[in-house]
This record gives C-alpha cells, structure tokens and sequence, in this order.
C-alpha cells in the first residue's frame, strides 16, 4: 500500500500499555467487536456458562478486576452486542440471543449493584438480536438487527416500535446511520449493499456489495459516500468506497491483506480518519479520507491477537498528549483489556486546535418524539473544550412504560402470584365449608339443647308427682 504524507502520517500507540486484568472475555464466534467505551465506563462481553453477561469497568480504576463485582448477568442467552447511549455515559443497551434488548442504568456512585435489573426491555424480534446501534442525533432511538433478518427502531424510553427495515434475504452483518440519522446502510450475508429510509423503511437504494459470503462491514461518512470493509472474490481483505447515488459499481477498492478475520472499521468523522482491527490481528491499521479516496497511513503493533476493540468517544480523549483515539483491546487467551492510547507526535505543548475540532456534544439535536415525526438532524456541535467540561454530568433514565423488568421474571412472577390466589381461594372454599358445617353443628346443638331442656322438664315433673325418675 502505498503512504500517503499526513499530518496523521506518524500516529503511534504506547508499547507499555495498562491492562483491565482477569477478565474472562466471551469465546463466543458471533462477530461482533464485543466491547464498548465512554469516558465513564468499559463495557466488556463476559464468558459465561449458562445465560450471558457482560462486565462494566470504571475507566479510572485501570487494573485488576473482581468480575462479581461488576458482572451484569440478567439474561436468558448469551449477549451478542453492547453500546453505550452517546447522550447519556449511563446507559448501555445489551442485545441478546433470547430476542430481546435490555437497557440498563449505570450509576456513577454504585456502577454495578448486585441482582442489577434491567430499566427498560424491548422484545418484538422473533429470533436472536445480533446488533445494536444508537441515533446519532436523536435522543432514545436505538436501531436493532435480528437473525429474523430484520432492523427494527425503537423508542427506547417507551419501549414502542418506530419502523422495520427488512427486504433481506440471509444474515444482516451490519449497519450504519448516517449524519443525520434520515437513512440507514447495511450489509448482509447476501452480499447486499442497501440503504434504507430510517423512517418509512422503504429502501432508498441497493446494489451489490462485496464479492464474498464472509462478513462484510460499512460506515455512512459525512461526505455521503460508503465505506466497506470486507472480502474480495479472491477471499482477500480490502475497502471500499461507494457512491450511495449509484451502487452498481464502486469508486474505489483498497486491498489490505490475505488474512481470514472480518474487520472492524471505526470511523472518526472529524478528522476523516478510519482505524480498521481485524478479528484475530495483533495490529491496528490507520487510513485516512480525502477526496472521495482512502489512503493507507500506518498501523499499531502489538504481539497478541485481538478478538475486538472497543473506542473512547471523542469526547474522553487527552488533549494533553495529542490523543485522537484511544483503543481498547480484548485479548481473550490472556484475559486482558489493554488500553491503547493512539497519539500525534507535536513538538508544542500547547492545545492542539486542528487535531480537536469541534464535534458532536451531549444534547441530542432532536426528540424522540421528534424523530417519529420525521424530523432529521444532523448532531449539535460543540467546542472539544466544552464538550470535556461536561463530562461530569451524571443522567438517569426513566421508562415511561410497564416493560422495565426482565419478562422471563415477569412471567415467574405472575405464576406465583396466580399460584397464590390459587391457594387463597383453595383455602377459602375449605373456610367457607368449615364454616356451613360449624353453623350445621350449631343448629344441631341447638336442637339437642332444646330437646334436653324438654327432658328436664319432664323429669321435674314426674319427681313432682312423686314418680322416680328411673
């Protein structure tokens, strides 16, 4: 590949890194990258027997780890994906195999409490959710993809369906908003390029995609082209670029490598910069978009496989150290999360105002309510500076329906109780002919009385007339 000159041509990343330790990573081989980052928290796909769950770590308590201490463990199969909310670094969402999605609150001062229960369930989908991801604009818009080969949103403060997106014909392997949240992309096992309208779910757009049935991948970038990460005919790994105006042929294909993992892009639309990890590589590939191309700048290396990465929003990056992403790797054999942090060597201590522009803050630019309406948005813009003196600010989540608890509790629930209204009204019956008999043997009683009084009588009568009684 060829090297382009960049001032991002020399990003590198430490060599002595600080790990999360003794963390027992999923093995799972569903293809996802496992892990998801904010500045208040890591969220890391557990290994579990039975179940599923995932771990939630402090970013700032860097080291080993006591995994009861911060497991979520409240699901029926195993989890298959985890995002944190960009709107609020307290809720996660966590899809899973049972179908359905659960949101959970986080909070500063406790994190995970023991016997943590979801604040929000979403179920609607007839199979295994396999993904998840957030409006990033609109605020509790949460996009969901499913092995019954449909994308569904969700209000996720109501837990109401908004849209359905299907029209696919085998597994989705992934999607992508763009800007202002109007469209979705997504790639498929079908080898399918589409674009949907978010709103209505009729398709905007579809052609092909990549030549090979692996996994493929893409992100909608800001200039309104298409980035893909997949497979060629050759079964060789490249990107993409595709104009979404015309998806019968490409504008440009990059080829990577010959390895066998799917890849993992991760795109930084500030800088139009792209990280791509490929499932089972000891190293980070950096490109960077210009001019309706992609050029290849450098990579991290490092010795150890990755089963994924998860990235630190813009919004907790160091801009003491010239910071412009922060990686954080699951490596599964060693039980670690390395924390990698990716830096631009300047000679200048001073803020470093063209690596930090402005970018998207805290405030949704739409409502809920807004978004079903069909409204778009592209994200409020904020000043890095800004956005970092916000951090501290801590928010909750309220469900305004009934489906904040777990349905399979639900359902255990409403056996015991109907169990118990059962006995009561068993033992209700038994009182209720305990009592008909009591008042039985109350008029019997009352009968014998009346006929021994008779008795008596009669006795003092003959013992008046001198008659013995014997």
């Amino acid at each position: 590949m060829a090297v382009r000159t960049s001032k991002f041509r020399h990003i590198f990343g430490d060599r002595n890194v600080k790990s999360y330790n003794g963390v027992p990573i999923s093995k799972n081989a569903h293809e996802q990258d496992f892990c998801s980052v904010n500045p208040k928290f890591v969220a890391v796909v557990a290994e579990q027997i039975g179940g599923g769950a995932f771990f939630v770590m402090k970013t700032d308590k860097i080291g080993g780890i006591d995994p009861a201490s911060c497991k979520i463990s409240k699901h029926n199969g195993a989890v298959y994906d985890i995002r944190w909310n960009p709107f609020n670094d307290n809720l996660i969402g966590s899809a899973c195999d049972d179908g359905l999605i659960r949101l959970w609150n986080i909070t500063d001062e406790k994190g995970v409490e023991s016997n943590h229960s979801p604040v929000q369930v979403l179920k609607g989908h007839g199979k295994r959710v396999g993904g998840l991801m957030w409006h990033p604009s609109a605020d509790n818009i949460l996009a969901s993809s499913s092995y019954d080969n449909t994308i569904k949103l969700w209000n996720a403060e109501t837990a109401q369906q908004v849209s359905e997106l299907s029209s696919f014909t085998n597994q989705i392997t992934d999607m992508s908003f763009t800007a202002d949240g109007s469209q979705i992309g997504t790639t498929c096992k079908d080898k399918k390029l589409r674009v949907f309208d978010s709103h209505t779910g009729e398709i905007v757009v579809e052609g092909t995609g990549h030549d090979n049935m692996k996994v493929s991948r893409l992100r909608m970038l800001k200039d309104g082209n298409i980035l893909t990460a997949g497979f060629s005919s050759m079964s060789s790994r490249c990107l993409r670029l595709y104009d979404p105006r015309n998806l019968t042929t490409k504008l440009e294909e990059l080829p990577i490598d010959s390895a066998t993992g799917s890849l993992f892009p991760y795109y930084d639309p500030d800088l139009n910069l792209v990280y791509i990890a490929g499932k089972g590589d000891a190293n980070i590939k950096f490109f960077e978009l210009d001019g309706g191309s992609v050029y290849y700048l450098n990579q991290y290396n490092s010795g150890d496989a990755q089963r994924g990465i998860g990235m630190m929003p813009k919004r907790g990056l160091d801009s003491n150290i010239n910071e412009v992403a922060r990686a954080y790797k699951l490596n599964v054999a060693k039980k670690l999360v390395n924390v990698i942090p990716l830096k631009v060597s300047r000679q200048s201590k001073s803020f470093a105002e063209d690596l930090y522009v402005d970018t998207a803050g805290y405030t949704p630019a739409l409502t809920a309510e807004q978004f079903i309406a069909g409204e778009n948005s592209l994200p409020k813009i904020v000043s890095f500076l800004e956005l970092r003196a916000a951090n501290s600010t801590s928010k909750g989540f309220t469900a305004s329906n009934s489906n904040g608890g777990d349905p399979k509790e639900v359902e255990t629930l409403k056996a015991e109780i109907a169990a118990l209204k059962a006995a009561v009204s068993e033992k209700a019956a038994t009182i209720e002919a305990k009592s008909s008999r009591i008042e039985e043997l109350e008029a019997e009683n009352k009968d014998l009385s009346e006929e021994l009084d008779k008795v008596k009588d009669e006795i003092a009568e003959l013992q008046k007339n001198g008659v013995d009684s014997d």
